[in-house]
């Protein structure tokens, strides 16, 4: 007898768990705010380095359990010194080169929520907007003190169409935090560079294929909405 009251009591358990878990996946607050790290993979932006680290912020704003819409903002950088070969009978040179590029997008975000998790994918467009410095940092001399000359500090901007498509996994922490360990998206930019071509400028149209990887946490606020 004490042994069928057992069995009943863990059924019972199960039930209560398992209802919770449906409810936890039923429920969805009308707007998410995230924000964290960052990490792309670009091959275009300073040669030889393809890393930049940054930060990703985004808000989603749920018209129900699974579609929102998703505005996103970030902000990634790096810098590379490299070296001005010597002319004879002097010494090298040094210049550091600096770039830095932020992203503006919006678009369409799915999310597929299961007791507490949530895999997500997200669809976002919008424009770019890329600074690269250089800075002369030693000048190269062909003998003391006769300075050869090397680059100047001068900067060069870039804007253009961006486009990330990708997703990623959020992990409810409860209390309305969730961890989102992994936000992985390809990027692609559309660059456009103004030639010169026998006294007069033609423009030359490329794309620029990179890789987005973001984790951070999330901030859930606003009224719940109900699972359809």
């Amino acid at each position: 007898m004490k042994s069928h009251s057992s069995c009943k009591l863990m059924f019972l358990v199960l039930i209560c768990l398992t209802l919770m878990g449906t409810s936890n996946a039923q429920d969805t607050q009308r707007v998410e705010i995230f924000g964290g790290y960052s990490l792309l993979h670009d091959n275009s932006m300073l040669y030889p380095s393809t890393v930049f680290n940054g930060w990703d912020g985004s808000a989603t704003v749920f018209v129900n359990h699974w579609l929102g819409v998703t505005g996103d903002v970030s902000g990634h950088y790096g810098s590379e010194t490299q070296v001005i070969p010597a002319l004879p009978g002097g010494t090298a040179g040094k210049f550091r080169l600096s770039s830095s590029a932020y992203t503006f997008m919006l678009g369409p975000h799915f999310t597929y929520r299961r007791s507490r998790y949530a895999p997500f994918a997200q669809a976002l467009f919008g424009g770019y907007h890329l600074q690269s410095t250089g800075t002369l940092l030693v000048p190269v001399m062909c003998g003391p003190p006769v300075t050869c000359g090397g680059p100047i500090n001068e900067s060069m901007v870039q804007r253009g169409f961006a486009m990330a498509l990708g997703g990623g996994l959020d992990i409810d922490l409860g209390h309305g935090i969730s961890l989102r360990p992994v936000q992985a998206e390809y990027l692609l930019r559309r660059a456009v560079e103004v030639l010169p071509n026998n006294g007069s400028f033609f423009s030359f149209v490329y794309y620029v294929n990179s890789f987005r990887y973001s984790t951070g946490i999330v901030f859930h606020f606003g009224r719940h909405l109900e699972k359809n």
